[in-house]
């Protein structure tokens, strides 16, 4: 009888995530033994059970907020991805060792490229500048944008970014809003305004340019105010949902060495569209 592979998704809270869902889609179609579970845990308990999963032998920890900072200072090596985007999202075990990943960059970027949307060239402006704000913008330096703007409540922040990955900085208020979303080809919501469909970060009134590009990393709702507002605008929209699920896809390959057949990963993001709608 195959032995049962243990991995989690941690965080404080966790009731939300979807990731149970995601993994146990997966390992249906890989006909892989794993129990996945979602773990509640808080700030200052996680050292000792993230050296407890690492010691009883578990594949690996997705790590979601508030610990990402936490496990990459408990990381005993880090990954180049980890290393950019200056967090750990994702934990592989192995030999005793904690290895830290970070799958946000590679995430955000496959949903694009199954899009057939081309970042190379393009003005992109990132709304916000935190930790997934500096994801965006490592993916779309690697993309080579020509122009990339970063718009904050507190610019100090946003010049972090600017001067890490060479963009531009500004303080968000409604005149620079309007005008950088009227340049750009591409548009992110990297912040959490929109979550469960409360608030926007664009005010009324903003216009996109035509054909441009709105993707917003939240995942619920699915037709979030931010994407709703540009697509009264005229603008493409695309949601946060296949960036969740190509994380998932990522994690897996760190974990057991292969990639999931396409099927697999799209009948999972297929699913979990059922459930949101």
């Amino acid at each position: 009888m195959p032995v049962t592979l243990k991995a989690a998704v941690v965080g404080w809270p966790i009731s939300h995530s979807l990731s149970p869902k995601i993994f146990s889609a997966f390992a249906r179609s890989a006909q892989m033994p794993l129990q996945y579970a979602a773990l509640e845990i808080e700030p200052g308990e996680f050292a000792g059970a993230l050296r407890k999963a690492c010691a009883d032998g578990w594949v690996g920890w997705n790590v979601t907020l508030p610990h990402k900072l936490a496990a990459r200072a408990l990381s005993d090596r880090l990954d180049k991805s980890a290393r950019e985007a200056g967090a750990v999202n994702v934990i592989r075990f192995q030999d005793g060792k904690r290895i830290g990943y970070n799958t946000d960059a590679d995430g955000f970027l496959a949903p694009l490229k199954k899009r057939g949307f081309v970042s190379r060239g393009k003005r992109a402006v990132v709304l916000g500048a935190g930790g997934a704000a500096r994801a965006v913008c490592a993916a779309l330096r690697r993309e080579k944008v020509a122009d990339l703007r970063i718009l904050n409540r507190t610019p100090e922040k946003a010049r972090e970014l600017a001067l890490a990955f060479g963009g531009d900085a500004a303080q968000w208020t409604r005149e620079e809003l309007l005008i950088a979303i009227g340049r750009a080809d591409l548009v992110v919501n990297a912040t959490s305004l929109g979550l469960e469909g409360e608030g926007s970060p664009i005010h009324g009134g903003a216009k996109f340019k035509p054909g441009a590009l709105a993707y917003d990393l939240i995942y619920n709702p699915r037709e979030t105010p931010f994407l709703l507002a540009a697509k009264t605008s005229g603008a493409q929209t695309l949601g946060g949902l296949g960036m969740l699920v190509a994380q998932a896809a990522a994690t897996w390959k760190i974990w057991f060495k292969k990639d999931l057949p396409i099927a697999a990963v799209e009948n999972a993001e297929a699913a979990l569209q059922e459930i949101l709608e």
